[in-house]
């Protein structure tokens, strides 16, 4: 896995991959809009996400305070450790499980761009979404939408987005084949807690 796709947020894999679904009954895809913008307003959050990459399954939190420090945590299954990045403005480390080390400037700045566009500005609508209604998850009642597609093929993938009737915030994403819709190959979790701490790690230097 590069550096550059060890630290993909997870939100540009949602991004690349809901594509499809049977079609419902009512566009509802400002109400996922309006999710996503309203995500952008809370303080923190977290991402854990589980996804099968070509790597085999992968595993990867990210902890964001807005509006610019990150700690990511990605470990995949053949890895015999995690590696970890924290970005904090233009500035960033990246640690292999041993020790910390100082990314370059101009990686810090491609870094710090990337995360800007991709978790800190409200994503453009690319995909329409419909409404499956509210459904229990783990417990919970969440409304469901439905991702279709607008054109060309993509009907073996389907990609629901999960909000929180209550807060109105995004929790979970999950994206599968048709033929295995309760196996999903991406599944993120979102929590909202303000007590997110990202500081400048210890590079010993």
């Amino acid at each position: 896995m590069s550096l550059r796709q060890s630290l993909a947020p997870a939100t540009a894999l949602i991004a690349a991959f809901v594509l499809a679904g049977p079609a419902a009954a009512a566009d509802c895809s400002k109400e996922v809009t309006d999710a996503l913008a309203k995500q952008r307003s809370v303080s923190a959050m977290r991402q854990h996400t589980r996804m099968i990459t070509e790597r085999g399954p992968v595993d990867m939190t990210v902890d964001v305070l807005f509006p610019d420090r990150m700690h990511q945590r990605v470990k995949a299954l053949i890895d015999p450790g995690a590696t970890e990045t924290i970005l904090i403005g233009n500035r960033a480390w990246v640690s292999n499980g041993s020790s910390w080390q100082v990314l370059p400037a101009e990686e810090a700045l491609d870094l710090s761009e990337e995360f800007q566009k991709n978790v800190v500005e409200v994503p453009k609508q690319t995909n329409r979404y419909e409404c499956d209604g509210k459904v229990q998850v783990d417990g919970r009642e969440l409304l469901a939408y439905r991702a279709v597609p607008e054109k060309g093929p993509g009907s073996g993938t389907i990609g629901i987005t999960y909000v929180d009737p209550v807060t109105g915030l995004p929790v979970r994403t999950v994206m599968s084949t048709a033929e295995k819709p309760d196996r999903p190959f991406f599944k993120q979790d979102i929590t909202y807690t303000p007590d997110i701490k990202i500081e400048p790690p210890q590079t010993g230097n």
